[in-house]
């Protein structure tokens, strides 16, 4: 938790800075941002956090429904709804609020996010209650460097980090851009640690038998650690007041955690057994389209 304190109070003075900003930018910008709303749907292959996923597929439909102030300030709320395996259900719902800002070449998105998880999930964070997040990026040209941090709420609170780059390529008029990215992820694994005690034996999916109970937890699951490697290819087509967007993504997972797992068969005799959880590495990809209800853009005369 100490270390993760340096770059919370990095993003804290950033965040303070940012109205200064901001006003600087409109200054010398001939665009100006208007408040619009937007909806779009999307649809992602399967959820993978952390490079961890659950054994079964968690794919998700979700339409989102938000709002954008031209201060910066924004809302949205989007229903994934899971469709896989026998299973067909609304899976999480979650509402969020945030400011996002850009200033000459630093922008900025800090935002704030409440889960509702069905009780049946088996998404890996079905545990995790809320979180509160923060990116910065600064535009160097040639490439751009991407910080981001946050905590995610739960009965022990996990912290995160990311450190990354892209660059964006704009073909077409800018109509068509082109963001090939990398991240390095850590975390600590409270969540992930309470999902395999609740919900990855949970009796409803036990595959050993109706009356065998399987209590299962990691260790030092309070470490801060990388958690994997991502690289992604966002591509945004915009066409009048849609945009569409594909993101493929490879997850690299490393340091598997260590798991305890305690197995009571129907005699009674419980075995307790450690062992290093299977990692593999993984792609997964999402496909949206969103509509502009209002011009997002006007020029200033």
């Amino acid at each position: 938790m100490k270390k993760m304190r340096p770059c919370l109070f990095v993003c804290a003075a950033f965040f303070c800075w940012i109205p200064k900003m901001q006003a600087q930018d409109s200054a010398k910008s001939d665009e100006t941002e208007k408040s619009h709303f937007e909806a779009g749907l999307s649809y992602l292959s399967n959820n993978i956090y952390l490079g961890r996923q659950d054994s079964l597929r968690v794919p998700y439909l979700t339409p989102t429904f938000s709002y954008y102030h031209k201060s910066g300030i924004y809302f949205s709320s989007s229903l994934s709804y899971l469709n896989s395996e026998g299973v067909s259900r609304i899976d999480l719902f979650d509402i969020d609020a945030g400011y996002s800002f850009t200033a000459s070449n630093l922008s900025g998105d800090f935002y704030v996010e409440k889960d509702f998880y069905n009780s049946q999930s088996q998404n890996v964070k079905a545990e995790t209650k809320g979180s509160v997040n923060g990116t910065l990026s600064y535009d160097l040209g040639f490439i751009k460097p991407v910080m981001q941090g946050g905590i995610e709420l739960n009965k022990v609170n996990d912290y995160y980090a990311a450190l990354g780059v892209s660059h964006t390529f704009s073909l077409l008029n800018d109509q068509l851009e082109i963001d090939p990215s990398f991240l390095v992820n850590a975390s600590t694994q409270n969540a992930y640690n309470s999902y395999y005690h609740k919900r990855k034996f949970a009796t409803k999916r036990k595959q050993t038998g109706a009356f065998t109970s399987i209590q299962a937890y990691l260790q030092n699951a309070s470490d801060f650690k990388i958690m994997d490697y991502e690289f992604s290819l966002p591509t945004d087509y915009t066409a009048g007041k849609f945009t569409f967007d594909f993101t493929p993504t490879a997850a690299v997972p490393v340091n598997p955690n260590v798991v305890v797992e305690t197995v009571t068969p129907p005699s009674g005799i419980s075995e307790t057994k450690t062992k290093t959880e299977k990692i593999t590495n993984t792609f997964f990809w999402s496909i949206g389209v969103t509509y502009n209800f209002g011009l997002k853009k006007i020029k200033n005369n």
